[in-house]
């Protein structure tokens, strides 16, 4: 992944080293060609001709509800990272359907913040893609 052309690599150490590291690379690498191919398609949509200002606007619209989506990915990611740190609690049971239950909850949760505001990311990457003129 670049990021203002800087290569950005996950640190190999002995906790992700071997099949795990590679793994790790290999995915970076698919992310990187699925974004490369989206931002194609975006500048090939925007290079056919000249775009009225509907175009424009269902182009950023969609560039939010992607945004949007991102930043609840991002959002969900972590809380579920942070449940993994608390003790698992018996009273309810400790069975597959709470967990699931639980998944959903945080997936709906992280939506909502998302489409509140968040912690700014969809902003961020809004701005960086939105596009104000044709």
């Amino acid at each position: 992944m670049q990021i203002n052309g800087t290569m950005l690599m996950p640190s190999m150490n002995s906790t992700n080293s071997g099949a795990t590291g590679s793994h790790l690379i290999q995915k970076e690498e698919n992310f990187q060609a699925e974004l490369n191919a989206a931002h194609e398609r975006l500048n090939k949509s925007a290079k056919s001709g000249v775009m009225t200002d509907e175009q424009i606007a269902q182009r950023n619209k969609d560039i939010r509800d992607a945004a949007v989506q991102m930043e609840a990915l991002m959002l969900k990611m972590l809380y579920n990272d942070m449940w993994k740190t608390v003790p698992k609690d018996t009273l309810f049971g400790d069975d597959n359907a709470m967990d699931i239950y639980r998944d959903m909850y945080h997936e709906e949760l992280t939506k909502k913040m998302a489409m509140d505001g968040g912690i700014g990311l969809a902003d961020f990457i809004y701005n960086q893609l939105a596009t104000t003129k044709r």
